[in-house]
């Protein structure tokens, strides 16, 4: 793994992830899971009736598993955190770290407008 160069000014979409896939709230767990193995991720939007409600991420399934409960039996509703906190893709980089940190969480929506066009964590600054 690399660091990429960029500048603390720039904005927030300059490191986002694109593509961002959702599940919808009334799924189990379980297909949350197998959609984030699939593809490799550690978070997805959570969806209800066509919006983004809430967000479910890989910390958030292993404490369920550690519960013990079974992941067939738990809806995404029940666990996603929300509301989904979100950022204008114009934001700086710094604006958003400042942000995650603040409301001490590692998962921003990233949108232009109303319309979300990626997600943005940490990780988004190393490649």
């Amino acid at each position: 793994m690399t660091l990429r160069t960029y500048e603390i000014d720039d904005p927030v979409s300059s490191v986002m992830t694109k593509g961002i896939l959702f599940v919808k709230s009334s799924k189990n767990l379980e297909e949350a899971v197998k959609i984030m193995s699939e593809f490799d991720i550690g978070s997805l939007l959570v969806s209800d009736n066509g919006k983004a409600v809430g967000i479910i991420t890989s910390k958030d399934i292993v404490k369920i598993l550690a519960k013990g409960d079974d992941l067939k039996k738990v809806k995404v509703k029940d666990v996603m955190q929300e509301p989904i906190l979100k950022i204008p893709a114009h934001e700086t980089i710094s604006s958003a770290l400042l942000k995650m940190k603040e409301q001490k969480i590692n998962h921003l929506i990233v949108v232009d407008g109303e319309k979300i066009i990626g997600m943005v964590n940490p990780l988004n600054l190393l490649t």
